[in-house]
């Protein structure tokens, strides 16, 4: 089976930019810069999800990207699901880089 390489970190440009606030308070999002989740925040992940697995990804998002969340409820379902899917693959143990100097071909 053929591992998937992961990047540490991804830049998710939105298709259409996210403004939150009016006038003079608001503030335009059009990116989101994405990393690999920390343990923390995958075990809140995964206690946010027993309830609501939706949820829980709009919240991990917002939690990786530094944004509030209410840009990432604002999202447009496309970059919602590129966001989760690059998340995602980091909680998938199927695809988990080898150790180095790992000879077991696992």
């Amino acid at each position: 089976m053929t591992q998937k390489e992961l990047q540490d970190e991804m830049t998710l440009t939105l298709r259409h930019p996210i403004t939150l606030g009016e006038g003079i308070e608001a503030q335009s999002y059009s990116k989101l810069d994405l990393r690999e989740p920390l343990a923390e925040e995958v075990l809140d992940f995964n206690r946010r999800s027993g309830k609501d697995a939706g949820d829980a990804l709009r919240y991990l998002i917002a939690k990786v990207s530094g944004v509030p969340l209410a840009v990432i409820g604002k999202m447009r379902a496309r970059d919602f699901t590129k966001a989760s899917s690059y998340l995602m693959d980091f909680l998938n143990p199927e695809i988990d880089e080898p150790e180095e100097g790992d000879d077991s071909g696992k």
